[in-house]
């Protein structure tokens, strides 16, 4: 198992602990996406070659409500948490989401990845594999 998903659990696990600790609620509601929602598996990639690193997430709900899907480009660091490179979102009240980010990373050569997750719920981070780059 990645190191990665280890912390993601490890983070899930101190959340949940939070959540008890301060009121007691929320217990059936972490680790899962919104109901009737599914998250498709984020990508990140570099654009041609000017070395621009882009992430997209998509997301399809059974009902139209209003829902906030993220999208996250973070440097694959052996420590925590993983540092947020760039973030975009895509919001509204409907069934389909897709959210898209570029950006730059200061010409550095790491691994990156992409998460992709809905901002309102304590749900699942969706991860893609990372990429070893060199970002504009």
């Amino acid at each position: 198992m990645n190191l990665r998903k280890n912390r993601a659990r490890m983070g899930a696990g101190i959340a949940l602990v939070a959540s008890l600790a301060v009121g007691g609620f929320g217990v059936a509601a972490a680790q899962a996406d919104p109901s009737g929602c599914t998250v498709g598996k984020p990508g990140v990639v570099k654009v041609a070659d000017n070395g621009l690193l882009s992430a997209k997430a998509t997301a399809t709900c059974n009902s139209s409500t209003s829902r906030v899907l993220a999208v996250e480009i973070k440097w694959d660091k052996n420590v925590l948490p993983d540092p947020l490179v760039a973030k975009n979102s895509d919001s509204g009240s409907k069934k389909s989401y897709s959210a898209s980010v570029t950006a730059c990373d200061g010409g550095n050569t790491r691994s990156y990845y992409a998460r992709g997750y809905f901002t309102a719920t304590s749900g699942d981070q969706h991860d893609s594999a990372g990429k070893h780059l060199t970002a504009c």
